[in-house]
């Protein structure tokens, strides 16, 4: 990749130790003859001593069908005037440039470079997502900002809280990426019931971002709170497990057992006695006879 880095010191310097080698060409232009000096004798590159933002020492620089431009001057019109001179004229693929005004981001993005830098814009920006209100909110914003990606909290008071995506009419021009659920990934369908705490990973245009965080933030309304209500009772009877009902059966009759020893002894006695009284008649017929 052929890189051009123009003016900077610590941060030319930076952006030099992290571009050189690793199959890049680096082409360095300073103003600063001192700077100059400095950058080559501590990245050992070649830098050519000039104003970047001038016609005659880009074409002297070569740098037609280049990869990317990167501006790092004071003030932010050379820098302008610099990544303009890149792109149109000798054909840059990719410019980027740092402002210290905070209002030039989205001036210099409109009037065509194609990326903007500012420190004190992406401090402000963070210190804006720690202490808004709407802090359980963020974005970030992909290729050149054309594309935004949403992470926004499910709170219970919102409309799309305990309910299943397919319900809620989700609008056509997003579409959620996932789903993270007490530190684990839920992969999105229509089943997929929204709890609060959720937290969505929604991507969407630029353009689209305000409409789409208006419709994820939509407090319930009481219809909406009915309809949570009844999906929530039916929700309880699907998980409920079925009860099998119990078919009486006829308790088998109690048959008490004897034990053998008392079976034996009756048995025994019953013997007894029916000898006895053989016995006896025996006895009565004899004295009968002597008579």
């Amino acid at each position: 990749m052929n890189v051009v880095v123009a003016n900077g010191n610590l941060e030319a310097s930076y952006i030099i130790e992290m571009f050189k080698g690793k199959g890049n060409e680096l082409t360095i232009i300073n103003s600063s003859r001192e700077v100059a000096t400095s950058l080559n004798k501590k990245h050992h590159v070649r830098v050519i001593v000039g104003d970047p933002w001038k016609y005659s020492l880009l074409e002297e620089a070569d740098i037609y069908d280049d990869d990317v431009f990167i501006a790092l001057c004071d003030k932010d019109t050379d820098n302008y005037a610099c990544c303009v001179l890149a792109k149109k004229v000798f054909n840059v693929k990719k410019c980027i440039c740092t402002v210290k005004n905070p209002a030039n981001v989205d001036l210099y993005k409109k009037l065509g470079i194609d990326s903007v830098i500012s420190s004190t814009y992406l401090l402000a920006q963070n210190i804006k997502n720690e202490t808004n209100a709407d802090s359980l909110v963020r974005s970030l914003s992909l290729d050149n900002d054309k594309i935004v990606l949403i992470e926004a909290t499910v709170l219970s008071k919102f409309r799309i809280a305990n309910m299943p995506i397919k319900t809620l009419g989700f609008p056509k021009y997003a579409s959620i990426a996932y789903i993270v659920r007490n530190f684990s990934f839920v992969i999105p369908s229509g089943d997929v019931v929204l709890r609060p705490r959720d937290q969505l990973f929604v991507a969407c245009a630029k353009d689209d971002e305000k409409r789409l965080l208006a419709f994820l933030q939509k407090e319930k309304t009481d219809f909406d709170r009915e309809k949570e209500e009844v999906f929530v009772e039916e929700e309880k009877k699907e998980e409920e497990p079925i009860k099998e009902e119990k078919i009486p059966t006829k308790e088998p009759s109690i048959v008490a057992e004897v034990p053998s020893s008392i079976s034996k002894k009756k048995s025994s006695g019953s013997k007894k006695g029916t000898t006895s009284k053989k016995s006896s008649s025996k006895k009565s017929t004899k004295t009968k006879e002597q008579k």
